[in-house]
């Protein structure tokens, strides 16, 4: 009778939750090994495998591939709200190893109740005012993990990179008194860093530590130094003003990370164990943390132009349904994206049979083709691409919708549009098929697409 009772009181009241690893908001985060498994809100969670970036997770009764949330949003299934973090194969693409300082097992995966927001908005800001008009589109290349390849290292030495934190485009307001960064939470001012910053001594670094979250600091990169409002061991509401952007020498931007550490983090290694957290300030921005279908009637992608051109949007990533575009990849590629190559103010994707040659990054499409694709709506529409490479030889064959647009051998820096074709559209998907050089002689390169429905 005893052991019934008990077996019935575990039903009833389900087992205990599993102690994550720390926790920011309502956002709980948990190390995983393959073949672990954890208790959150009475539903069990077991990481079964990882391919690349892909991690396969059994929740409840139900199994799912999950991509490591560089720039995509959680997954909800019964009642609970999952995307992972990070996994040893991303970290494992650079040489930045202590940006990936909270990863210690196979992956990272956050967890949340849906009926309530990762970061509840009454408490929380994004850093960002919205007070002169600031928008933001989430598409910037450089964001949460995202692979930028070979880098010049300490010593002159060679290093691959993945971007820490999330860069923010404020282009528009380089400089000026536009577009206020403010504090993301109540926080504390720990230090501000504005000392031969950059090559022209414009910018400043500030850390600030939570008052809601035991070890979590936020780091705002890129400010302009002559508008920091702050200072050290100044109480700050959410919302207070911090100062404005400055950006790089090539891009007006901010840089934010939330940082989890037990020690105050030192200007010499601020960007070690990055929390990712794209989803949450994805839900700060559009007050909510799923996706939403964008579409299109007539558009211009361009693709690989430098930083300050195209509010960073180099469109190489993979598709993401809020961006209403991307490339259609898989498990087979490990950066998640296409390479690109970028000279003056001009740039395009760089498309063959390897990507990233040569790195840890490197990896082989199964197929010999690409396909890029845009949300629409059903209709008719008239398209053409430019296609060739800045700097090598180019072949590429491109298709719209499965009508052909030619096959075109150019030279070196040679670009070329393709004739018009008028394609139908039934399934709301738009696509670019681009065929490369199966034996790998030359590369395929596209920079424009345009687009525009008929009816």
């Amino acid at each position: 009778m005893i052991l019934i009772l008990l077996f019935s009181f575990n039903l009833a009241f389900g087992q205990d939750s599993t102690e994550p690893d720390f926790s920011w908001g309502n956002s709980s985060y948990f190390n995983m090994a393959v073949g672990e498994a954890i208790v959150f809100n009475e539903v069990e969670i077991e990481l079964l495998e990882l391919e690349n970036h892909y991690n396969k997770i059994r929740l409840g009764n139900d199994t799912l591939w999950l991509k490591v949330s560089r720039r995509n949003l959680p997954v909800a299934l019964k009642g609970v709200r999952v995307f992972v973090a990070d996994n040893k194969n991303v970290k494992h693409l650079t040489d930045d190893k202590s940006v990936h300082g909270l990863l210690n097992k196979d992956a990272l995966l956050c967890l949340s109740c849906i009926t309530e927001n990762m970061l509840e908005p009454n408490n929380y800001h994004f850093p960002v005012s919205f007070n002169d008009g600031f928008s933001w589109s989430a598409e910037e290349e450089r964001h949460m993990f995202s692979y930028l390849g070979e880098i010049e290292g300490m010593n002159g030495k060679k290093a691959y990179r993945s971007y820490e934190g999330i860069g923010i485009d404020i282009s528009d307001a380089r400089g000026l008194d536009k577009h206020w960064v403010v504090a993301i939470e109540n926080c504390t001012v720990v230090w501000i860093e504005d000392k031969n910053q950059d090559q022209m001594e414009e910018e400043a670094c500030v850390l600030l530590k939570s008052e809601a979250n035991p070890g979590i600091y936020y780091l705002y990169n890129h400010l302009y130094n002559k508008n920091v409002e702050v200072k050290t061991k100044q109480k700050l509401k959410r919302g207070e003003l911090i100062g404005t952007s400055w950006g790089d020498k090539n891009w007006g931007h901010l840089q934010v990370l939330v940082i989890k550490s037990d020690s105050v983090p030192e200007y010499k290694n601020r960007f070690s164990n990055s929390v990712n957290f794209f989803p949450q300030l994805y839900e700060l921005y559009f007050q909510k943390a799923y996706s939403f279908n964008k579409y299109f009637s007539k558009g211009k992608i361009e693709f690989g132009r430098p930083e300050g051109m195209n509010q960073n949007q180099k469109n190489t990533q993979a598709f993401e349904d809020y961006s209403g575009k991307g490339w259609i990849l898989g498990m087979w590629n490990k950066a998640d994206k296409v390479e690109w190559i970028t000279q003056g103010n001009e740039g395009n994707v760089r498309l063959r049979k390897t990507l990233f040659r040569g790195s840890k990054a490197q990896s082989s499409n199964p197929k010999d083709y690409y396909e890029y694709e845009v949300n629409v709506r059903k209709g008719v529409y008239r398209t053409r691409v430019e296609v060739g490479d800045l700097v090598l030889p180019s072949w590429q064959k491109v298709e719209f919708e499965g009508v052909g647009a030619g096959s075109y051998s150019l030279k070196s820096g040679e670009k070329k549009w393709t004739n018009e074709r008028v394609v139908t559209v039934s399934d709301y998907k738009l696509t670019i098929r681009i065929y490369v050089d199966s034996q790998g002689g030359k590369v395929a390169g596209l920079s424009q697409f345009v687009f525009q429905q008929v009816y």
